[in-house]
């Protein structure tokens, strides 16, 4: 599969702020999920939200979208496709905040989330499909640090393969961000003497 990361940090930048006027936390409702406009045609995107916000996971979102791409849109090359299966595609973002304050607040962890995820992403045998992972401020009830921003891409010859390409590539996506967030938790040192 493919997959990238960057940092878009900067005063005329998007940022992630939480709560915003029709935030609903998935975390304390997660039967709300089923009410996610752009969840409720998307079964795979409610599932991602699900997961991400359950109750044993590390991070919760705040915003997501889904939509659909032209030919024109997609290189085929950065989709590990074909150029006959780049005709049309599908494609969903979710913004990722971690729960704990202290990851919330480095920099340091998110670009090594950021990496790990990206490095892990790129091992899949997926095609007709990428992920993009990028770093933004973000602030909780006016606390600032760190989020992410996921964006899962899938293509096709037409719609059906698309949309296919781009549940894979979304369900790979939230395996491994919820596996990495765990694997890069700050462990206990420990010292000999």
């Amino acid at each position: 599969m493919e997959a990238d990361w960057a940092a878009e940090i900067g005063a005329d930048l998007p940022s992630i702020d939480v709560p915003w006027e029709c935030f609903v936390d998935l975390r304390d409702a997660p039967s709300a999920a089923a009410a996610v406009e752009e969840a409720i045609d998307h079964p795979a995107l409610r599932e991602a939200l699900l997961t991400l916000n359950s109750k044993a996971s590390p991070v919760f979102t705040t915003k997501c979208d889904v939509w659909t791409l032209s030919s024109s849109e997609i290189d085929h090359d950065e989709f590990a496709s074909h150029f006959e299966n780049a005709q049309e595609g599908f494609a969903s973002y979710i913004d990722i905040l971690q729960r704990d304050p202290d990851q919330f607040a480095s920099f340091d962890f998110h670009e090594r989330w950021s990496r790990s995820l990206t490095h892990h992403l790129q091992d899949l045998t997926l095609s007709n499909g990428r992920a993009e992972i990028v770093i933004r401020p973000a602030n909780v009830d006016a606390s600032p640090g760190y989020g992410v921003t996921l964006y899962a891409a899938g293509c096709g010859a037409d719609a059906l393969p698309a949309y296919a390409a781009w549940q894979a590539v979304l369900r790979a996506a939230v395996i491994a961000t919820m596996d990495l967030v765990v694997f890069l938790r700050p462990r206990a040192s420990s010292s000999i003497g």
